[in-house]
């Protein structure tokens, strides 16, 4: 690609950055800019192109107007023939001063112009030919991009000036700058308008939710909704789900294993958010020890349950214990595996509305497992 086209697209491409945002070019801050980027010599120089390496110093005299000092360095190769030696290295160095001028300062994104004057030094040791010196101008510009209140990406194209004999070089740079000092904007707060009274209208009247159930009553299809039921837009109750799972006891005991307290607290958690529902615990044992012994034995076990339930925060007067005995047997009394299903408390929902739907699953696994480890003995 040749020098024109490269500075070209490089030219095309800092112009599509700008867009604006936040002030951010400071009056009276000092700069400071390290860059690297290519340097582009004209072919009369026999020198071909290479990176460069520099660093600028500046000043803001106001949020438009500023000054930067500038040195740079090249390590390039001469391609002129002298004897034996072609390609040989060859070192720039190039120092000056520029005045900027910033656009939109008060923007995130400050585009510039820049014109200087400067020197530069070429010094080919192989050849064993004097430095040559020359003075140099420039112009061209820019773009700062702050990604902060003190610190900007930095694009920057030059086209450097020689003359006797006339010469056409080109530098684009990349950088960061930082800004010391100056005077920062002053950030006023919001103004928050007062707001407009009418003299003349009248309060809107108050909302009303007779029932508690969330829905105004100027909206509410379904007024007097028990208190605790979900209800739709329109306050009417959504269908209710409640889960209610038996659990299991050791022989001959009547205290709760670790997973029936697991399962109780999944019901105490379902009865809480409905509070207009009551429950009727049901305990049962297997057939082991006499008809008035397991019917005491199977109210121990239901007045068990509602004593924990209570603990958990469940009115007392929602819950009724009931002993069965061994009179209703689910599975074979035959068996362990059968008398542990046996020795359990079931649950029944009383007065069901219609909008609740309730599910009676038998006991865990884990209770299950619990009721066939030996439990106290009690006395008959």
């Amino acid at each position: 690609m040749n020098k024109k086209m490269t500075v070209g697209l490089l030219g095309a491409s800092l112009l599509g950055l700008a867009t604006g945002a936040a002030a951010q070019n400071r009056a009276e801050a000092w700069t400071l800019t390290p860059y690297v980027g290519g340097y582009l010599f004209d072919s009369k120089q026999d020198l071909e192109s290479a990176p460069v390496f520099g660093l600028r110093g500046g000043y803001n005299f106001t949020e438009n107007w500023g000054a930067e000092l500038f040195g740079s360095y090249v390590l390039t190769e001469s391609d002129t023939d002298s004897g034996p030696n072609v390609n040989v290295e060859s070192n720039v160095y190039r120092f000056g001063g520029n005045v900027l001028y910033h656009f939109q300062p008060t923007k995130k994104l400050v585009p510039f112009l820049a014109v200087g004057v400067g020197r530069y030094n070429i010094d080919i040791p192989d050849l064993n030919r004097p430095k040559t010196n020359k003075t140099l101008a420039e112009y061209g510009g820019g773009l700062k991009y702050f990604v902060g209140p003190d610190f900007a990406l930095r694009a920057d194209i030059r086209h450097v000036l020689g003359f006797s004999p006339s010469i056409g070089n080109f530098e684009y740079t990349f950088g960061v700058t930082w800004e010391i000092g100056g005077v920062k904007p002053i950030v006023l707060p919001p103004v928050t308008p007062e707001p407009t009274i009418c003299q003349t209208c009248a309060p809107p009247p108050p909302r009303v939710d007779s029932d508690g159930d969330g829905v105004e009553d100027a909206l509410d299809k379904c007024p007097n909704t028990p208190k605790g039921f979900r209800v739709d837009s329109t306050g009417c109750i959504i269908e209710q789900t409640i889960v209610l799972r038996a659990v299991n006891f050791v022989l001959d005991g009547y205290e709760l294993t670790a997973p029936a307290k697991t399962t109780l607290d999944e019901i105490a958690s379902a009865l809480s958010a409905q509070p207009t529902l009551s429950l009727q615990i049901g305990g049962h044992t297997d057939s082991t020890g006499s008809d008035q012994y397991n019917q005491k034995l199977s109210q121990r076990r239901a007045d068990s349950v509602r004593t924990y339930m209570i603990s958990k925060g469940i009115d007392g007067t929602r819950m009724i214990a009931k002993g069965y005995g061994e009179s209703s047997p689910i599975s074979s009394n035959e068996s362990p595996e059968g008398r542990a299903d046996n020795r359990r408390v079931e649950f029944k929902l009383l007065d069901k509305p219609s909008f609740v739907k309730v599910y009676n699953e038998e006991s865990s696994r884990a209770s299950k497992t619990a009721a066939k480890k030996p439990g106290k003995t009690k006395k008959k």
